[in-house]
């Protein structure tokens, strides 16, 4: 009788929770079997065979999983796999190797305009009918379906693994020694709101929810799917993590700690580079899919105005506008922080506190007006800048832009009048511009 390979994927899963290991693994063989493609069966059969204590078949499993993976695109689960083989046999050096010649600065191999591509899923329709049996041979057997790859085809251009793309293959291994590979079940909070900024993290396979607030409040800000990079503001600060991670399902996560990312970066100038290089990508990405202004806008666009900025170092502490001058221009923060303040009635009024991805300078640009309070940076880092006149010309150039600021703005003014009137002093103008 023909079986639907999700539901035989299912019930192998269920049955190694329940630690019938024999009983899964003939379930992940037969998929394998039935699917070639399905890498993650494979992935499990190595795991279901280490439960066995059947190290060496999962070592070759995972070997071989992990050579394939590479050679095929699939770096992540690539490494995962090399991680897994490296915790039953002390070296992997070959297959780090690999990796890092297929993936690094220097490979003529990577399209940095690719993006790591989705791992094969099983069809909902498919179905079997030859079902590995679970008898003494079964252990062979599903080492021998998983780690055989006929007639296998691998791509000349391969996707770039973020972050360790940016890598020349001198500093490449030494991050792929250090990153640690971990598996977390669903339901799992694996990082807290509150935690320290610690590690950067890589999302091989499963998948990912990200909130904010306690239990009873929380709200998702994002679910995470393979494939994605977060915690990355581990990077430029030593905050307090403002979010939780949890797995929704049987999640593969790849982590980088920070101390590490360091300790390497002493030895490799390189490192350093790449660092910077990824953090700026990182933000400005999230700043052009977050952005009021820039979102509504197509990808080529977003990147085409943004060329326009230029971008300049702020240190902690500079004033960056100041009360009463003409705005400089248009600013978008990549990295850093700044406080917006006014002189009123004798006092100074703390109006706002602004962060990654926000915007500011433009009611004075929209308006045509003096700035009439100051903006200083609290935490120096990147931001990018548009000038005066330039900021002109794009708003000519595209209306829609302008209209988008001058409905931020507008909610601005709104904010900084009530700002104004909680501190108990008069606005001469009843407004506040910057």
């Amino acid at each position: 009788m023909s079986k639907k390979l999700i539901d035989l994927y299912k019930k192998a899963v269920n049955d190694f929770l329940e630690k019938k290991y024999s009983e899964a693994l003939a379930g992940f063989a037969t998929i394998v079997q039935a699917d070639p493609e399905h890498l993650w069966s494979r992935y499990r059969i190595g795991i279901t065979l280490e439960a066995l204590n059947k190290h060496n078949r999962a070592f070759e499993v995972y070997n071989s999983l992990a050579w394939h993976c590479l050679k095929a695109g699939f770096p992540l689960v690539g490494l995962v796999a090399a991680k897994k083989a490296a915790n039953l046999q002390a070296s992997i050096d070959e297959t780090l190797e690999v990796m890092s010649s297929l993936y690094s600065l220097e490979s003529n191999r990577v399209d940095q305009d690719s993006s790591l591509p989705d791992l094969p899923v099983l069809d909902p329709a498919a179905v079997t009918d030859q079902i590995v049996s679970v008898d003494e041979k079964l252990s062979a057997t599903a080492e021998q379906l998983a780690k055989s790859f006929q007639d296998a085809r691998y791509p000349k251009k391969l996707p770039p693994v973020p972050l360790f793309s940016l890598l020349t293959t001198e500093a490449f291994f030494p991050i792929l020694e250090c990153i640690e590979s971990h598996t977390y079940q669903p339901g799992e909070t694996f990082i807290q709101e509150g935690d320290p900024c610690s590690s950067i993290y890589l999302l091989a396979h499963g998948e990912v929810e990200v909130n904010e607030g306690p239990d009873t409040q929380s709200r998702t800000l994002a679910r995470l799917v393979s494939g994605s990079v977060f915690g990355e503001m581990a990077l430029i600060t030593d905050a307090p993590r403002v979010a939780s991670a949890i797995a929704l399902r049987e999640t593969e996560i790849l982590e980088l700690s920070l101390s590490d990312l360091e300790e390497a970066a002493e030895d490799l100038d390189d490192i350093t580079w790449a660092v910077a290089k990824f953090t700026r990508q990182r933000f400005l990405n999230n700043l052009l899919v977050t952005s009021p202004v820039f979102a509504p806008l197509e990808a080529d666009e977003r990147k085409e105005i943004l060329e326009r900025f230029t971008s300049v170092g702020v240190p902690t502490d500079e004033i960056i506008i100041r009360e009463g001058t003409v705005g400089p221009g248009l600013y978008l923060i990549l990295g850093g922080e700044v406080e917006v303040g006014k002189f009123e009635g004798g006092s100074r009024v703390h109006l706002a506190s602004l962060k990654e991805g926000a915007i500011f300078g433009e009611i004075s640009l929209i308006r045509d007006t003096p700035t009439t309070a100051t903006v200083k940076a609290t935490r120096g880092g990147e931001f990018l800048f548009l000038a005066r006149e330039d900021f002109l010309q794009l708003t000519e150039e595209r209306p829609e832009i302008k209209q988008s600021l001058a409905e931020l703005s507008q909610d601005r003014l709104e904010e900084q009048k009530k700002a104004i009137a909680d501190a108990n002093v008069i606005s001469e103008d009843g407004a506040v511009l910057f």
